[in-house]
């Protein structure tokens, strides 16, 4: 049988670090095994951050010609994200019988609610494209609260297709690592507020016994959060960890906490949460915060556990008794948790359900 001839454009793509990043490169890897697919990625900066408005603009621009040129060569082209549909835009007035797919997050639709000139210009392309949605086949949503914005925008035809974990192989077991080390839980993110790092040290650390601390990893990105969790004594800042180190961090870990706070402004959103999938992955067992795409990376009581937001009991609660946990418990949830991984959240599954989607757009098309 032929395989489809699929074009993905990303402008997400290592080496700068993010869920989308993650989703793009782990996505391409799976579907080149099971379609013909070509791939133009635009790549981010070294130090991690996205790449800078001049090439972002010059991918645009290039893929306009590409589009034109390579117009009758696929039958689906794939656009990694929202911010991408001025060029499936372009490329439906030069291919429209082709199937045009769109992935979306959260943030990519969202971005227009903040203050500023340049959320108030991408709020109208947002209004612009979304007139425009009959251009599209097929919305890809990661979660099931990234199909509720959609809806809220207005934007149908959206299938939702929660994202992956990849299992490492031969990472060292959870418990043997953990005897005569320091107890700590691990806060892996952006230090942005609505992720709750500096809410958990304030009100959650404090009820914990006192030899446990807590290990904060990730890029500074908000300033005050910062300084409230630099004035705690309990908290060990980290700061950027690269990925050959982030396996052992994990690993040691008591656990994974996700306590991400609520934002009724709705300027900014956990589309999915992928971190919450790396705790299991590790064989360690991960704690969210149950609103927005978190309620669909989360499994209670086989990959994690999900506490209402900001209710401070009972996130001391659900953290004192997994640090109560003996070894049979941590070896039961850690088998527990990587066969939950392996059947509803391997990458495979992803690409599986994402070629089912193109397959159903090009049979409606028929």
């Amino acid at each position: 049988m032929k395989k489809l001839r699929v074009l993905f454009l990303t402008r997400k793509w290592a080496p700068a670090i993010g869920g989308m990043e993650v989703y793009s490169m782990e996505l391409s890897e799976e579907l080149s095994h099971k379609v013909d697919l070509t791939v133009r990625s635009l790549s981010g900066s070294k130090d991690g951050s996205p790449p800078r408005i001049g090439r972002l603009v010059y991918f645009l621009f290039s893929n306009l010609v590409y589009l034109w040129r390579t117009r009758r060569d696929f039958d689906v082209v794939h656009f990694g994200d929202f911010v991408l549909f001025s060029l499936a835009w372009w490329h439906a007035r030069w291919a429209p019988s082709t199937t045009r797919i769109v992935s979306v997050f959260g943030l990519d639709l969202l971005f227009g609610n903040r203050s500023g000139w340049k959320s108030a210009l991408y709020s109208r392309f947002v209004s612009w494209a979304v007139r425009r949605q009959d251009l599209i086949n097929c919305f890809l949503a990661i979660s099931r609260y990234t199909s509720t914005i959609c809806s809220e925008l207005n934007i149908q035809n959206v299938v939702v297709i929660p994202l992956g974990v990849r299992l490492k192989k031969n990472i060292p077991a959870f418990l043997s690592k953990r005897q005569g080390r320091e107890r700590y839980i691990l806060f892996l993110g952006r230090l942005v507020r609505r992720k709750g790092a500096s809410w958990f040290a304030r009100n959650v650390l404090p009820a914990l016994p006192d030899d446990v601390k807590f290990y904060v990893a990730g890029k500074s990105w908000d300033c005050p959060e910062v300084k409230m969790l630099k004035n705690n004594s309990r908290v060990n800042l980290l700061g950027y960890v690269p990925d050959n180190e982030l396996p052992s961090l994990i690993s040691e870990s008591e656990m994974i906490v996700i306590p991400n706070v609520s934002n009724p402004d709705k300027t900014d959103a956990e589309g999915f949460g992928l971190v919450a999938l790396e705790g299991p992955a590790h064989g360690v067992p991960c704690v969210a915060s149950s609103i927005e795409g978190l309620q669909d990376a989360v499994r209670p009581s086989e990959t994690g556990f999900l506490v209402s937001a900001e209710d401070t009991n009972a996130w001391v609660t659900q953290v004192n008794q997994i640090l109560e946990w003996d070894e049979e418990d941590r070896k039961s949830f850690s088998l527990k948790a990587k066969e939950c991984l392996e059947t509803y959240f391997s990458w495979s599954r992803v690409a599986h359900d994402t070629l089912t989607a193109y397959q159903k757009s090009l049979g409606e098309k028929s």
